[in-house]
């Protein structure tokens, strides 16, 4: 008889009332739950095993949510979810850019946590995992989430992984900017165009000979953007 391995989900938060809720959500849902109080318990819980996603609140005592994601960041590349009662833009740009995969503003219901994490694993395991562009002129891995052009190896950031990857399964189509935002920041609370502006400067800085005149990431000007696989 094949036995089913269950997805596991390593749980973070101070407050226990939410961990006992969303573990039996999850629970029910099919994953190993594991649960953890803070961010030094995080760590040794990593120690016995990794899980398949990690999520973590961001405004606890002593090791925050931001320190215990980049802390993991450093160790692998585990795929994050952050959870906050603080809805301001600055944190869930800072979350979003350097750690998160995806972000949710407390309160939630936990069913929406549920189909977060079930994207999120889903988007973690599918689509090209790498990519050359212009005849080897640009590699990009997203499994190692890295690219290489004549300048050197730079480390892409989970946002930039997920805008290439969305651009990636269009290669020389146009992703109108409205996909962008829906597919790359999913259903974060205020997300706007300008997300996407800037993400496209910083990854352009690595992908780009001269980042003020694009090659492979280009804008079409009131639509979205495209990246060309020729360089062209």
């Amino acid at each position: 008889m094949t036995t089913l391995i269950r997805p596991a989900v390593l749980l973070v938060d101070d407050d226990p009332t939410i961990l006992s809720v969303l573990a039996r959500r999850l629970a029910r849902e099919g994953f190993d739950v594991r649960t953890a109080p803070s961010g030094p318990a995080a760590l040794s819980a990593l120690e016995r095993g990794w899980p398949a996603i990690l999520v973590v609140d961001l405004m606890m005592p002593g090791m925050d949510g931001f320190e215990l994601s980049r802390r993991v960041k450093r160790i692998a590349d585990l795929p994050i979810i952050v959870l906050s009662a603080v809805d301001a833009s600055e944190s869930k740009v800072r979350a979003l850019e350097d750690y998160a995969e995806d972000y949710i503003t407390k309160p939630f219901d936990p069913d929406e946590l549920v189909a977060r994490v079930q994207r999120v694993l889903r988007r973690a395991s599918g689509g090209r995992p790498d990519i050359t562009l212009d005849g080897g002129e640009v590699e990009i891995d997203l499994t190692k989430k890295r690219l290489v052009t004549a300048a050197g190896s730079h480390a892409l950031t989970p946002v930039e992984t997920r805008l290439l990857q969305l651009l990636i399964g269009s290669l020389d189509r146009v992703v109108p900017t409205e996909t962008i935002l829906n597919r790359v920041w999913s259903d974060a609370d205020g997300a706007d165009p300008s997300y996407v502006w800037v993400t496209v400067r910083r990854l352009r800085r690595k992908l780009e000979i001269d980042p003020d005149r694009p090659r492979y990431l280009l804008t079409e000007r009131g639509v979205g953007y495209r990246l060309s696989s020729g360089g062209a």
